[in-house]
């Protein structure tokens, strides 16, 4: 026997149900609830009471007009009119899918649960009939007879039945070939037919898996038997004919899939219809296996071998929840390969790849993957997270290995080429969030650690290179940022190969098994290959345009505003081109925001350096006095004495090389440059939107940018250097006049003769008119919030100056002289304090009080605490106030002298032992 072949099976249950196989397994479960009709019938009160659901059906007619008067109560509600119809016939859609699906599972319960009663029925009239045929004999004469021959009659009851079921198997056997074919005749009818054939098809399987069974097991305890070979053939035709008809079933099934996928509105019905064969070819694939389960189970208690009994219940497991999403995965590439597949051109081409053509392809991709969201999505059942865990991140393998191949062709992209796909992938971003899937819109930490390295636009000197000419032979334009933008040439700098990330390593998606978890949509790693070629063109450009605008500086006198100050007009355009490559940059995404701002602060940089060369006089001979007016020129000349620092020898240089008007110029550029610089470093705070990711920039910057809080910093800073430099500078121009070089070698000489200009006031009073008119240019040529800076300085150098005098050049101290020391000082406040406020006026003025003070002290007692103020106030002049002053005492004698200048020392070291 084959075993129980023809064993009745019921018709399959809906999706929701449980599978019509279970009859064949052994659990039996009453069908679903049918689904009453969604119509609403008309009533009159008190005529004909209502169906029990139109009351509810009213009030939510009811409630849904209230919600539609109070979302359009207001006249400029009804803008969003059309937007609310879209939003609610996509809501419609989605739930006709879910009704049609629902009413089609009701609808087979139904089906199902009256065939059953039909056939339980009929069972029921046979067993009867069966009943009265066995008691008929009974009753007569030889009933007797048969009682003594039970066994025998037993025997070939069994015999019979036996018989019987081998021939009805056979027969079934004999017939799969055509009952597979009127199967398969369904679908070439109509591929809405595509359930029930697939019901029967696995019917037709289930039941003629135990026939199978059999003989397989018949062949291989046969062995190498010929003559069981021989009978196994025509059964195993007939099989085929099942395997066959299976084939061409799954293959119309996974096409309908596939073509359903991206068909829109069209193709909802036909992949929901696709996804209820998957379901339940699961849930009997599942049932199947805990069938086989149990038997295996039971045979181990029994101690009895069960393979056979197995193989006649578990058929192979068909999979199909796996290929319906590798159907997915591969239909993706498909989808792309037929939108934008033929649109990158071959790398050295004839025509280059047009991306704007591209790019719109692109969209009308992500308008079919809108579409697929909101019409074949909810054909799955949510359990799969089809998109966020399937479509999602196939979708975006696809765009990563298609940004790679247009990495292939980047040095034939325009710079405006790089951007544009850039700022796609914004976009890109955004709407797959509005999807409900998060893509990362900028690299993760490791993998910018292996990143480009900061692009360096300095020399070996601190300096900016020198810009070069393009291939045509002519620098790009200052003023354009849309010949930059076009531009396709430049240098172009990639990652050493053992940091270099390739897409082939990298995975973008889950394996078909994988079901569950989340799954990242990591940044495409052919950016960073865009980024790094579209920096190196910006580096480039930024170069040349730096030393155009040296040029121009070098060459175009000071630009005085409306309110006469002076200024350098380069300054200005340098930062308005940076801050248009940063516009440009920010529509490119945070990590080409990143790579540009590595460029800026090295151009910031290196142009702060260049300033400083230009305002400190490097190299520069007498050239710098074509920079101001004839009429604001000076001659300098350098002091005799010993410059005992870089800073204060750089101050000095600038004082002899550079014009005193460019000095000022100078302190109001490198103000203004500081100021841009600021509002540079917040504008790509705001462009990164955090200032944790410009500390991030920071470790690659290098040791220059080491302890600071952002990459721009450096640059900061050395601008506020210049500009401190430059009013230094200003000031030492001011007491390296000769005029008044020769006006402090008057101050405090006094003739043999006993005469002197300075005991007088005719050097102070002429220093001061002098210092004046320098202030004045001061007043005029710097802005109101700078002056003070400048004219402090200028003070701070004429008291510096007059004391050094006093030190070297107060011989004797005469009766007069301390006088004069405070007439001095009242002139020196004459003349500054309608420049300085007062309190920064009587910190100088102290110092001068001081050295007076002890100039004037009348005892020992009194010259040493004299000595203790000028310690603490100018400890830079150690015990040499204390010895020329007391040289000058000719009342003191030498012994006491000396008593009082080891006084001094001993004071002296016990103030710099506390300052240490």
């Amino acid at each position: 026997s084959f075993g129980s072949f023809t064993t009745p099976v019921p018709h399959m249950h809906g999706r929701e149900g449980v599978s019509g196989l279970e009859g064949v397994i052994g659990r039996h479960e009453s069908p679903g609830p049918s689904t009453s009709s969604d119509r609403t019938f008309p009533w009159t009160p008190g005529v004909n009471p209502p169906v029990p659901w139109q009351v509810d059906v009213d009030g939510a007619r009811e409630e849904a007009r209230r919600q539609v008067a109070q979302m359009l109560k207001r006249p400029e509600d009804l803008a969003r009119l059309p937007e609310l119809k879209e939003a609610v016939a996509a809501k419609l859609q989605r739930l006709d899918l879910v009704m049609t699906s629902q009413l089609e599972a009701a609808t087979d319960g139904t089906r199902v649960g009256l065939d059953g009663l039909q056939k339980a029925r009929g069972a029921v009239l046979r067993t009867r009939d069966n009943f009265s045929q066995i008691e008929a004999p009974s009753k007569g004469e030889k009933a007797g007879g048969l009682a003594d021959n039970h066994h025998l009659i037993r025997d070939l009851a069994v015999m019979r039945a036996n018989i019987s079921r081998t021939i009805r198997d056979a027969e079934a056997v004999v017939a799969l070939p055509e009952d597979a074919a009127r199967a398969i005749e369904l679908l070439d009818d109509d591929e809405q037919n595509l359930f029930e054939c697939w019901e029967r098809l696995s019917e037709l399987a289930q039941r003629a898996r135990p026939a199978r069974a059999a003989l397989e097991a018949a062949r291989r305890r046969a062995d190498n038997d010929t003559t069981a070979i021989s009978m196994t053939e025509p059964a195993a035709a007939q099989f085929a004919a099942i395997d066959d008809a299976m084939d061409r079933f799954e293959t119309t099934l996974w096409r309908s899939v596939r073509g359903s996928l991206f068909a829109g509105r069209g193709g909802s019905a036909a992949l929901a219809r696709a996804m209820r064969v998957v379901e339940e070819q699961e849930a009997l694939d599942e049932l199947l296996v805990e069938k086989a389960e149990k038997v295996r189970e039971r045979a181990v208690r029994k101690n009895k071998a069960s393979e056979e009994l197995v193989d006649s219940i578990v058929m192979v497991s068909k999979h199909y929840k796996r290929q319906v999403l590798r159907e997915i995965r591969e239909a993706v590439p498909e989808r792309f390969e037929m939108t934008v597949g033929s649109l990158v051109t071959d790398p050295g081409g004839e025509e280059a790849t047009n991306v704007p053509v591209v790019i719109e392809n692109l969209d009308i991709l992500m308008q079919q993957l809108t579409e697929l969201y909101d019409y074949a999505v909810p054909a799955f059942p949510t359990k799969y997270k089809i998109f966020e865990l399937v479509v999602a991140p196939a979708w975006h393998k696809q765009i990563c290995l298609f940004i790679d191949r247009l990495v292939e062709v980047a040095r034939d992209l325009s710079n405006a080429d790089i951007i544009a796909v850039l700022n796609w992938y914004q976009s890109y971003a955004a709407q797959m969030d509005a999807l409900g899937v998060e893509v990362e819109t900028e690299p993760s930490e490791s993998e910018v650690a292996v990143g480009t390295p900061p692009v360096s636009v300095h020399d070996k000197n601190g300096g900016l290179q020198p810009g070069g000419k393009n291939e045509k032979g002519d620098s790009p334009s200052v003023l354009s940022i849309e010949s930059f933008l076009s531009s396709t040439h430049g240098a172009v700098m990639t990652t050493n190969k053992s940091d270099k990330i390739s897409s082939d390593e990298v995975e973008y998606t889950m394996s078909d098994d994988e079901e569950g978890g989340d799954v990242q949509m990591t940044y495409p790693v052919g950016f960073f290959e865009l980024v790094n070629i579209y920096t190196s063109r910006m580096t480039k450009t930024v170069q040349t345009w730096s030393a155009n605008l040296r040029r121009m500086t070098t060459t175009q006198p000071l630009k005085p505003a409306e309110d006469g100050t002076l200024w350098t007009a380069s300054d200005v355009e340098f930062f308005r081109l940076l801050n248009e490559q940063l516009e440009v940059a920010m529509s490119g995404g945070k990590i080409l925001v990143s790579a540009a701002a590595m460029v800026i602060s090295s151009a910031l940089s290196g142009f702060a350096s260049e300033q400083y060369k230009r305002l400190s006089g490097e190299g520069v001979s007498s050239t710098n006095a074509a920079l101001a007016s004839p009429s604001f020129s000076r001659h300098f000349r350098t002091t005799s004495n010993v410059i005992e620092n870089a800073a204060e020898r750089a101050v000095m240089t600038a004082a002899k090389n550079v014009d005193y008007n460019v000095l000022l110029a100078g302190v109001n550029d490198a103000s203004r440059c500081h100021r841009l610089a600021l509002e540079m470093e917040s504008s790509l705070v705001d462009a990164l939107q955090s200032s944790d990711a410009m500390k991030r920039l920071v470790k690659k910057a290098g040791a220059a940018a080491t302890g600071k809080s952002s990459v721009v910093r450096p640059a900061i800073d050395l601008f506020l250097a210049n500009m401190e430099h430059c009013a230094a500078a200003a000031a030492a121009a001011v007491t390296s006049d000769p005029s008044v070089i020769s006006l402090f070698g008057q101050m405090y000489a006094v003739d043999k003769g006993g005469t002197s200009p300075w005991l007088e006031g005719e050097v102070t009073e002429t220093l001061v008119a002098t210092v004046l008119d320098y202030l004045g240019d001061v007043v005029q040529f710097v802005t109101r919030d700078l002056a003070s800076m400048v004219n402090e300085a200028v003070f701070n150098r004429v008291v510096k100056h007059m004391i050094e005098a006093c030190m070297k050049q107060l011989q004797t101290i005469r009766p007069e002289t301390v006088g004069r020391m405070e007439e001095d000082e009242n002139a020196l406040r004459e003349c500054f304090e309608d420049f300085l406020p007062s309190n920064r006026l009587d910190l100088g003025l102290q110092r001068l009080a001081d050295v007076r003070d002890l100039a004037a002290a009348d005892d020992t007692e009194s010259f040493v605490l004299a000595y203790g103020l000028v310690v603490q106030s100018m400890p830079e002049l150690g015990i040499e106030p204390a010895e020329r002053l007391l040289a000058a005492r000719e009342d003191i004698p030498r012994a006491t002298q000396r008593e009082v200048l080891e006084e001094c020392r001993e004071l002296l070291s016990n103030q710099m032992a506390i300052r240490k």
